[in-house]
């Protein structure tokens, strides 16, 4: 059987039930840093703070998937839980995907430094560097909350059912802006706004606008294997940590959101808006693409 829903009103229907569940959820996970008055601006990975905020703040990373598991459970004929996540194990892909997803972003980064070293920007004193223990630890839970508490949202429900009624590249958009707006929810709570800066919230949409692209290219390229991207969203957070950035861009690189657009961009020119895909599956719909029986 096809794992997605067919063409129709229905796949809008759960992508903005989801959404609203996905806005609810995340409210209500911050709410404990008000309660508390804690300002993010002074934390750091050892801060002492209320449980009840740690737990909260946790939460976040994962409600774009909690809410799509929410949203297919309560919406008829949207696919239901076991069909939203069988792209996640959908593996028999050709391993060249495999080598971009992880290692993409690595050298995305280091293309980054390149170009400031070039321009005769600040760079970074070691263009790669092994993370500290405490940083280690804060990456792997990083990764599991970027790869499935994030992708099983955005890339797992709302890209493959936007797509269907607007093509790939206006859903990618549409997903990218929400990515972004979910993503700076620090900027409503105290001291949000001062850590992240208005050049950081344009940075934000920039990066992961462009970024929503790109995977939603690897999505559509690899039939719907929801796995690649996941991995691909962990390679970035592995290479933030591999390759760091140079000081004062934490928050905000430049460089690297541009990178990301000029990558979209080649996606876009080489493979076409329609289905930023070149597969003659995805090119005769998405439903194929995303068909469990897909290899």
């Amino acid at each position: 059987m096809d794992a997605t829903p067919r063409r129709g009103s229905g796949s809008a229907t759960v992508v903005v039930v989801w959404a609203a569940i996905l806005a609810i959820m995340t409210l209500v996970s911050i709410l404990p840093i008000f309660l508390y008055d804690v300002d993010l601006s002074t934390l750091s990975f050892g801060s002492d703070i209320p449980i009840v905020v740690g737990v909260g703040i946790l939460l976040t990373g994962y409600a774009p998937a909690f809410a799509a598991l929410l949203a297919v459970r309560v919406v008829p004929g949207s696919g239901g839980i076991r069909r939203l996540l069988a792209p996640a194990v959908r593996w028999r892909v050709h391993p060249v995907w495999y080598l971009i997803a992880i290692l993409g972003p690595i050298g995305l980064f280091l293309v980054g430094d390149v170009i400031r070293s070039l321009l005769g920007l600040e760079v970074p004193p070691a263009w790669l560097a092994l993370p500290s223990a405490s940083a280690l630890a804060f990456l792997a839970g990083a990764l599991i909350a970027g790869s499935f508490g994030e992708e099983v949202g955005w890339r797992g429900l709302a890209q493959p059912r936007l797509q269907q009624r607007r093509g790939a590249l206006a859903a990618a958009i549409v997903v990218g802006v929400l990515w972004s707006l979910w993503h700076l929810w620090p900027v409503l709570t105290p001291g949000g706004f001062a850590l992240t800066g208005v050049s950081g919230v344009a940075l934000t949409f920039m990066r992961l606008t462009a970024t929503s692209v790109v995977y939603a290219w690897l999505l559509n390229s690899t039939r719907g294997s929801l796995l690649i991207v996941m991995l691909a969203h962990a390679g970035h957070n592995i290479a933030v940590r591999v390759v760091p950035l140079p000081p004062g861009t934490q928050q905000g690189d430049p460089v690297t959101a541009l990178l990301y657009v000029a990558a979209a961009v080649l996606v876009v020119l080489f493979y076409g808006a329609n289905w930023l895909s070149k597969s003659p599956g995805v090119s005769n719909g998405p439903a194929l693409a995303l068909s469990p029986h897909s290899s």
